[in-house]
C-alpha cells in the first residue's frame, strides 16, 4: 500500500476520532448549561459544579457557570425582596389597588381592595361591579402595559370620612345658628318674666279677711278683680318663665355637639375600661379583649361617653322588641387591632337589623325614631370619635341579624 495513503488513512482516523471527541465534550458542556438554566427556571440553586478536576478547560468552565449561577441567585432574591417590598407597601396604604386585564380578569390586587370591596374573592370584575357605584367609594383608572398587555390599574379610595365630616361641619354650623339666634331670643324673654315674677312678688294682694270686711263695700268688686288678674298674671308670666327655661335647657344640650372638648389623650389599658362600662349597662354583656393587654391612646373620658352610649342603645333596641327575640339577647364588646394597628372596639347586639333607610339617617343630628329620643347620641359620638381622630360607623351582618357599631381609635 501506498504509504501516502496510509498517511491519509491514519490522519481521517485521527481527526475523526478527535471530532467525535470534541463533539462529546461539546454536548457535555451544553447539556451543562442546559442543566444550569432548567435548574434556575425551577428555582433551585441548591448545586455548585465541581472545580477540582484534572481537565483544567472543565475547571475553568464549571467556575464560569458557578459565577453564573451565584450572580442569577443574587438577582432573583434581589428581585424577590423588591417584590416583597412592594407588595408590604401595597398592603399598607389604605388606597384599594386593582390591576385588570382586557378580559376583565383581575390580576392582581391588595388588601385594602378586600376591605373597601368588602369581599373575600377578587377574580373578575362582574364579582364587584354593584360595589364599584358605592358614593362612599372615588374610582381612579389608568392604562399601562404589562408583560406585554394592556391592563387597567384601578385605585379605589374610601371617601365616606371626607363626606362625613363635610356634612357634619354643615350641620355644626348650622346648630350655631339655630342656637345663637334661639339663645339671643329666648334669653331676654326668660329674664323679664322673671323680673316681672319678683316684681308682683312682691306686691300685696288684699288679704281674705280685709275682703271679707269690706265685702258690701263699692270698691270690694274691683279688688276681687284686680286680685284675680293678678294670680292669672302670674300664672301666665310662671308658664312663659318655664318654658323658656325649659327651651333654653333644650338648646343647650344641642350646643354640646358643637363645642366638644379638646381630647386630652393618654395610655390606658382597654379591657378593664370596657369592664367598668359593662357594669353601668343594666344587662349581661360579654367581652372579648385580644390582647389581653391591649392598650389604647385616647381621652378615656370622651371614649366612654361614646361606648356609654352604644350600649344605652342597645339595651333600648332589646326593651323596643315587640316579641321575644329567637336566640339569647346578646350584647357583645370585642376590642382588637387592625393591619393598621389602630384600636378597633366592636359594639354588637343580636337585637335586630336596622332598616336600610334608617340607617342612612342615623348619625344626623336631631333624627331619632325614639318618641322621647332627642336625635343627639349618635351624632355627639360620632362628632367625638371625629375629633380624637378616629371614626365610628354601622355595620350589620344581614345573614346573622347582627347590628355592630364600630369605633376606630387611631
Amino acid at each position: 500500500m501506498d504509504i501516502n495513503k496510509v498517511i491519509i488513512i491514519v490522519l481521517l482516523l485521527v481527526a475523526v476520532v478527535g471530532y467525535i471527541r470534541l463533539y462529546r465534550h461539546y454536548r457535555r458542556n451544553i447539556k451543562k448549561v442546559s442543566f444550569l438554566f432548567d435548574a434556575i427556571d425551577n428555582g433551585d440553586f441548591s448545586f455548585n459544579f465541581p472545580t477540582e478536576k484534572r481537565n483544567k478547560e472543565d475547571n475553568i468552565l464549571h467556575q464560569s457557570l458557578n459565577r453564573i449561577k451565584l450572580f442569577l441567585q443574587h438577582t432573583r432574591e434581589e428581585q424577590m425582596e423588591r417584590e416583597k417590598y412592594y407588595e408590604q407597601i401595597l398592603n399598607a396604604v389604605d388606597t384599594g389597588i386593582m390591576v385588570v386585564d382586557s378580559h376583565d380578569n383581575i390580576l392582581q390586587h391588595n388588601q385594602a381592595a378586600f376591605r373597601l370591596l368588602d369581599t373575600d374573592v377578587l377574580t373578575h370584575m362582574n364579582q364587584v361591579k354593584g360595589k364599584l357605584k358605592d358614593e362612599h367609594l372615588a374610582k381612579h383608572e389608568t392604562q399601562a402595559m404589562l408583560k406585554d398587555k394592556h391592563v387597567r390599574i384601578i385605585a379605589l379610595s374610601d371617601v365616606s370620612h371626607e363626606l362625613s365630616n363635610q356634612e357634619v361641619d354643615s350641620w355644626i354650623k348650622l346648630i350655631r345658628v339655630l342656637t345663637h339666634e334661639i339663645m339671643n331670643t329666648i334669653t331676654p324673654v326668660t329674664s323679664l318674666s322673671e323680673t316681672l315674677l319678683k316684681e308682683l312678688g312682691s306686691q300685696e294682694l288684699p288679704s281674705a279677711d280685709s275682703a271679707s270686711a269690706d265685702f258690701h263695700s263699692p270698691n270690694n268688686f274691683s279688688v276681687e278683680l284686680l286680685s284675680a288678674e293678678q294670680a292669672k298674671l302670674k300664672q301666665g308670666l310662671e308658664t312663659i318663665h318655664k318654658t323658656g327655661t325649659e327651651l333654653l335647657a333644650f338648646v343647650n344640650n344641642y350646643r354640646r355637639f358643637t363645642h366638644v372638648p379638646q381630647p386630652q389623650p393618654a395610655l390606658f389599658y382597654v379591657e378593664p375600661f370596657l369592664e367598668r362600662m359593662a357594669m353601668l349597662c343594666n344587662h349581661e354583656v360579654e367581652i372579648e379583649v385580644t390582647p389581653k393587654d391591649l392598650l389604647a391612646y385616647a381621652d378615656e373620658s370622651l371614649i366612654s361617653h361614646v361606648v356609654t352610649n352604644l350600649l344605652k342603645n342597645a339595651v333600648e333596641a332589646f326593651n323596643g322588641l315587640q316579641s321575644e327575640p329567637k336566640t339569647k339577647a346578646s350584647i357583645r364588646l370585642h376590642a382588637y387591632t387592625n393591619e393598621q394597628e389602630a384600636i378597633i372596639i366592636d359594639v354588637s347586639n343580636n337585637a335586630g337589623l336596622i332598616p336600610d333607610d334608617v340607617a342612612s339617617h342615623i348619625f344626623i343630628p336631631f333624627f331619632t325614631t325614639k318618641p322621647e329620643g332627642s336625635g343627639i347620641g349618635l351624632s355627639l359620638s360620632r362628632q367625638i370619635m371625629r375629633v380624637s381622630g378616629g371614626s365610628l360607623s354601622l355595620h350589620q351582618d344581614k345573614a346573622q341579624g347582627i347590628t355592630t357599631f364600630r369605633i376606630i381609635i387611631p
